[in-house]
């Protein structure tokens, strides 16, 4: 990508990010399904129109962020060193979930987030969605990652089983963890150890 490529994604996930949380403020204020698009553009200062530059609807809004982690998740997978046992990296890969719970205010924007889609079966079902959207991105990585070993016989069955497993455990300790995020960082990893797999 060319510099002036770089810099114009920077500063597009830039207004993004401002739309988004203009947008969060607003759900949490008046609920979701009451806050239209227009309310958004206008907070923020710009038309419906140039809303719709930067999300297709309100909808896509709720998931910046978790898409964002889900880019970070699949990306740290991809780039945890090749001899490190595929579990481990899986367990490194999730690092960026025990900073954000480590840290005040992105512990409590995702807590509020997940309040939001709680609470609209629709965002619930493409949350969900999003959700297996990510076990897939971890499973190519893992994939690719045998291909990069010159491994032979993976199975990918084996494989995703292995990255359903490992996110089961992180939304174990998620749930476990509550408020506390002290606890986190230790369910997680006394989960995934109790949950480890024989190699393949």
């Amino acid at each position: 990508m060319s510099a002036g490529g770089s810099l114009r994604e920077v500063s597009r996930r830039a207004v993004q990010s401002r739309i988004a949380r203009t947008a969060e403020s607003l759900f949490a204020e008046k609920g979701f399904e009451e806050t239209t698009v227009d309310e958004i553009a206008e907070a923020v200062g710009m038309s419906q129109r140039s809303f719709f530059r930067y999300f297709a609807s309100k909808d896509e809004v709720v998931f910046d962020s978790l898409e964002r982690l889900s880019e970070e998740l699949a990306q740290r997978l991809a780039a945890r060193p090749l001899e490190e046992p595929a579990w481990d990296s899986l367990r490194r890969s999730f690092d960026p979930v025990a900073e954000r719970f480590a840290d005040p205010e992105h512990r409590d924007h995702d807590a509020a987030i997940q309040r939001i889609i709680d609470r609209s079966p629709r965002l619930l079902s493409a949350y969900l969605g999003r959700l297996e959207r990510l076990q897939r991105a971890l499973t190519d990585a893992l994939v690719a990652r045998s291909v990069r070993r010159a491994e032979r016989g993976q199975d990918v069955v084996v494989l995703r089983a292995m990255v359903g497993g490992a996110c089961a455990c992180l939304h174990a300790a998620t749930v476990h963890a509550g408020a506390d995020p002290e606890v986190f960082g230790p369910s997680l990893d006394r989960a995934m150890e109790a949950l480890r797999p024989a190699e393949v």
